[in-house]
């Protein structure tokens, strides 16, 4: 049971680390010339959303590629 709470601290740790990287990197595009005048709420949740998604693809990656690091032990 206490392998299952540090794995989730550590889950948790890398989501948010990955999700304010990834936040970081989709501001360097300008969705304002994508939409149409006057919306920018709409930019800052769009930008929300997709840095979201892309920090949640990524961490899924980190943390099923540890989960299976981890689990070649095993077959030593």
């Amino acid at each position: 049971m206490f392998q299952l709470g540090i794995h989730a601290i550590i889950s948790l740790i890398i989501y948010m680390l990955c999700i304010g990287l990834s936040f970081q990197a989709v501001k360097a595009f300008r969705f304002e010339q994508l939409l149409k005048k006057g919306r920018v709420f709409e930019s800052q949740i769009l930008l929300i959303f997709l840095a979201i998604g892309l920090g949640y693809l990524v961490a899924s990656f980190v943390i099923a590629f540890i989960d299976t690091s981890i689990q070649l032990s095993n077959l030593f």
